[in-house]
């Protein structure tokens, strides 16, 4: 919960807990705030698209607003995915072994590929394509960047980080994700690892030629 005030991460903590969601009223009292303080809070958390409200109707008297989590604040909260992966990608690699796996890595990039079809169908010309490639693979947990975009001269991606990096540093077959879904979503380019962080480079870099 990076970026937030403690009384506003009790807040996320304590609608988390309450699952029909909480009154103003009730979440002053929770954090020992008065409810000028407590207001302020919960409308800086809902701005962020965190909270929502809605009207008790079914109360007496006029309705009662009451503050429920949206899945952004659900995703607020921390939880074990890159755990989850690295355990997952280790039995795989483990089970296949190296030719199946960098086979089934490289057909679960042209699915996810195909999977945003006009994302990257949409763009007319390669160093838009390359951009929306580089913009992806940061939505998929990368630290990307398009450092060069002109094919003649190399096109380069770089990213500062490899998100399966224990697992890879053992089976670097895995790296075949990152080569085929920038090969398709590119168009068909020519792309090739000339660094990889798991095999001890500073950066993983891929350069993008024309077949």
């Amino acid at each position: 919960m990076i970026g937030l005030h403690a009384n506003q991460k009790k807040v996320l903590e304590y609608l988390l807990e309450q699952q029909a969601g909480a009154t103003l009223d009730a979440i002053a009292e929770h954090l020992q705030l008065t409810k000028t303080a407590a207001r302020e809070h919960v409308m800086k958390i809902q701005a962020m698209g965190m909270i929502t409200s809605e009207d008790d109707k079914g109360s007496i008297g006029r309705p009662r607003r009451r503050y429920l989590l949206t899945p952004e604040g659900h995703e607020a909260f921390p939880r074990q995915y890159s755990w989850l992966s690295t355990v997952l990608l280790e039995f795989l690699t483990e089970d296949l072994g190296g030719q199946r796996m960098t086979e089934t890595m490289e057909g679960l990039a042209l699915r996810i590929v195909k999977s945003m079809g006009k994302r990257f169908s949409d763009k007319s010309s390669v160093p838009e394509r390359l951009a929306e490639v580089t913009k992806v693979m940061n939505e998929l947990g990368y630290r990307a960047s398009l450092k060069q975009s002109d094919l003649r001269k190399g096109a380069i991606i770089e990213a500062t980080n490899c998100v399966y990096h224990s697992v890879a540093k053992a089976h670097p077959e895995l790296c075949a994700f990152d080569i085929k879904f920038i090969q398709a979503a590119s168009g068909g380019k020519t792309v090739k690892l000339e660094s990889c962080i798991a095999r001890g480079g500073s950066v993983c870099r891929f350069c993008i030629r024309n077949g």
